[in-house]
Protein backbone atom coordinates (compact mmCIF):
# COMPACT_ATOMS: atom_id res chain seq x y z
CA UNK A 1 0.00 0.00 0.00
CA UNK A 2 1.57 3.55 -0.89
CA UNK A 3 1.96 6.06 2.13
CA UNK A 4 -0.82 8.02 -0.08
CA UNK A 5 -3.19 5.18 0.39
CA UNK A 6 -2.27 4.65 4.14
CA UNK A 7 -2.77 7.70 5.25
CA UNK A 8 -6.70 7.83 3.57
CA UNK A 9 -6.92 4.89 6.01
CA UNK A 10 -5.92 6.76 8.65
CA UNK A 11 -8.10 9.82 8.00
CA UNK A 12 -11.14 7.54 7.63
CA UNK A 13 -9.60 5.49 10.27
CA UNK A 14 -10.25 8.94 12.70
CA UNK A 15 -13.79 10.57 10.73
CA UNK A 16 -15.32 7.40 11.86
CA UNK A 17 -13.46 7.24 14.97
CA UNK A 18 -13.65 10.58 16.21
CA UNK A 19 -16.47 12.51 14.40
CA UNK A 20 -16.88 15.25 16.92
CA UNK A 21 -13.31 16.26 16.43
CA UNK A 22 -12.93 16.53 12.77
CA UNK A 23 -12.46 20.18 13.03
CA UNK A 24 -9.34 19.82 15.00
CA UNK A 25 -7.82 17.76 12.05
CA UNK A 26 -5.24 19.19 9.70
CA UNK A 27 -3.22 17.25 6.65
CA UNK A 28 -0.17 18.27 5.27
CA UNK A 29 -0.62 19.73 1.46
CA UNK A 30 3.55 19.18 0.76
CA UNK A 31 2.91 15.63 -0.93
CA UNK A 32 0.97 17.05 -3.75
CA UNK A 33 2.17 16.79 -7.13
CA UNK A 34 2.80 20.55 -8.02
CA UNK A 35 3.74 19.17 -11.80
CA UNK A 36 7.15 20.54 -13.51
CA UNK A 37 8.45 23.56 -14.98
CA UNK A 38 7.91 27.45 -14.31
CA UNK A 39 4.19 26.37 -13.21
CA UNK A 40 5.77 24.77 -10.89
CA UNK A 41 8.31 26.84 -9.55
CA UNK A 42 5.08 29.87 -9.38
CA UNK A 43 3.13 27.81 -7.14
CA UNK A 44 5.61 26.62 -4.49
CA UNK A 45 7.05 30.59 -4.63
CA UNK A 46 3.39 31.30 -3.91
CA UNK A 47 2.96 28.57 -0.96
CA UNK A 48 6.02 29.81 0.76
CA UNK A 49 4.44 33.38 0.33
CA UNK A 50 1.37 31.79 1.73
CA UNK A 51 3.06 30.09 4.70
CA UNK A 52 4.08 26.51 3.52
CA UNK A 53 6.50 25.35 5.96
CA UNK A 54 9.51 22.79 4.83
CA UNK A 55 9.09 19.26 6.63
CA UNK A 56 5.79 19.61 7.98
CA UNK A 57 4.13 16.68 9.53
CA UNK A 58 1.52 14.68 7.34
CA UNK A 59 -1.34 14.83 9.63
CA UNK A 60 -1.89 17.24 12.53
CA UNK A 61 -4.66 17.17 15.24
CA UNK A 62 -5.14 20.04 16.98
CA UNK A 63 -6.62 19.41 20.16
CA UNK A 64 -4.84 19.31 23.97
CA UNK A 65 -4.58 16.07 25.16
CA UNK A 66 -2.36 14.37 27.91
CA UNK A 67 -0.39 18.07 28.66
CA UNK A 68 0.42 18.15 24.84
CA UNK A 69 -1.05 20.85 22.79
CA UNK A 70 -1.43 18.92 20.04
CA UNK A 71 -0.47 15.44 17.55
CA UNK A 72 1.35 15.71 14.74
CA UNK A 73 2.36 12.61 12.56
CA UNK A 74 4.98 12.38 9.80
CA UNK A 75 3.56 9.24 8.16
CA UNK A 76 6.02 6.92 6.43
CA UNK A 77 4.73 3.87 4.39
CA UNK A 78 5.17 0.03 5.91
CA UNK A 79 6.72 -0.70 2.73
CA UNK A 80 8.82 2.31 2.85
CA UNK A 81 12.66 1.88 2.83
CA UNK A 82 13.22 5.45 3.63
CA UNK A 83 13.11 7.48 6.60
CA UNK A 84 11.65 11.15 7.78
CA UNK A 85 13.83 13.47 6.14
CA UNK A 86 16.56 15.99 7.91
CA UNK A 87 13.62 19.01 7.87
CA UNK A 88 10.92 16.65 9.04
CA UNK A 89 13.21 15.87 12.09
CA UNK A 90 13.98 19.10 12.29
CA UNK A 91 10.31 19.83 12.41
CA UNK A 92 9.43 16.47 14.93
CA UNK A 93 12.04 17.98 17.35
CA UNK A 94 11.10 21.90 17.09
CA UNK A 95 7.43 20.27 18.13
CA UNK A 96 8.72 18.16 21.19
CA UNK A 97 10.70 20.98 22.33
CA UNK A 98 7.61 23.36 22.57
CA UNK A 99 4.96 21.19 24.44
CA UNK A 100 3.26 19.16 21.36
CA UNK A 101 3.56 15.67 20.64
CA UNK A 102 5.49 15.11 17.29
CA UNK A 103 6.79 11.44 16.01
CA UNK A 104 6.96 9.47 12.63
CA UNK A 105 4.88 6.51 12.65
CA UNK A 106 5.29 3.70 9.84
CA UNK A 107 2.05 1.60 8.82
CA UNK A 108 -1.67 2.58 9.70
CA UNK A 109 -1.53 0.09 12.69
CA UNK A 110 1.10 2.29 14.06
CA UNK A 111 -0.53 5.39 13.30
CA UNK A 112 -3.67 4.34 14.52
CA UNK A 113 -2.43 2.87 18.36
CA UNK A 114 -0.69 6.46 18.07
CA UNK A 115 -4.02 8.23 17.44
CA UNK A 116 -5.77 6.21 20.18
CA UNK A 117 -3.36 6.41 22.98
CA UNK A 118 -3.35 10.33 22.26
CA UNK A 119 -7.14 10.41 21.86
CA UNK A 120 -7.41 8.79 25.05
CA UNK A 121 -4.61 10.80 27.30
Amino acid sequence: MSEADEQKAIIAYFRKAYPMHMASLRVSANGIHRGKGVAAMRRIAKEKAQGFVTGEADIAILLPRGGYGCLLIEHKSDEAMRGATAEQLIYILYHNSIGNRALVTKGVSMAIATIDEYMQS
